[in-house]
């Protein structure tokens, strides 16, 4: 059962490399539509589940990984957030250098599919472990990522079609596979290695929700980014409910 949601999962995640082409060239008020619902999905994930989940990894690891005498709960807490502002800034860094700085284009694009690849990656080898620990939240997980990665894609898919047909969509889908057989040779995932991965693709996320799936005032669709933040927080409350209930019973 778990390797069939594996499959299930990274299989949607890998269409929507290939849905983005088509979505871009989509009529712009139904890209709108679904980037503000996308975007309040996102939101809700990132600030319901992500943040907290990054919070509360700390404590876990320093109990499970026994760390506590050399590496106190605060400063590993510190530690994953700190892998996680690094998934934020290395996207930013980059955009920022190709856009001020052309001349740096070849070097700043195989650095941004390496990212790209990496990110695709370590949500293919984490997902085994999340949807162990919870299947709920491994299936809002892929959804949160799935949105990501269809708004970003159509953004490149947009603006340089040859190379995102030639490259990023193949690049993508072998990295899914690529993670997906990696945590199938090594399963399951320490805590450590978990939070760490899941860390760095939440700091790809968040930079995304609050930059590219956030669509700016004049263009958003309010109604529907509020449908999408609170379907996504309303679901995530109830497997966390779910979760509570059967903990105390």
């Amino acid at each position: 059962m778990l390797w069939l949601l594996v499959t299930l999962c990274v299989i949607a995640i890998g269409s929507c490399h290939w849905l983005a082409a088509m979505l871009s060239q989509r009529p712009q008020h139904e890209q709108e539509r679904l980037a503000s619902f996308g975007g309040g999905a996102g939101l809700g994930y990132v600030f319901i589940r992500l943040l907290p989940e990054l919070a509360s990894g700390g404590h876990t690891i320093t109990k499970v990984v026994g760390t506590e005498a050399y590496l106190p709960t605060a400063m590993t807490e510190s530690l994953l957030f700190l892998t996680t502002l690094i998934g934020v800034i290395v996207p930013y860094v980059l955009n920022v250098v190709t856009k001020q700085v052309p001349a740096s284009r070849d070097w700043t694009g195989a650095a941004r599919l390496a990212s790209f690849g990496l990110m695709n990656y370590l949500y293919a080898y984490s997902l085994p472990s999340l949807l162990t620990t919870g299947i709920s939240y491994g299936l809002l997980f892929s959804v949160a990522i799935a949105t990501h990665i269809l708004l970003a894609d159509r953004t490149l898919a947009f603006e340089h079609p040859k190379v995102y047909r030639k490259r990023f969509r193949w690049i993508g889908s072998t990295c899914l596979v690529v993670g997906t057989l990696h945590a199938a040779l090594l399963h399951p995932v320490s805590d450590l290695t978990l939070a760490v991965a899941t860390a760095f693709v939440g700091g790809g996320l968040l930079m995304s929700v609050f930059r590219e799936e956030l669509p700016s005032p004049n263009m958003t669709r309010l109604n529907w980014l509020l449908a999408g933040l609170i379907s996504m927080v309303g679901l995530l409350m109830l497997a966390t409910a779910q979760d509570t209930t059967l903990l105390h019973s």
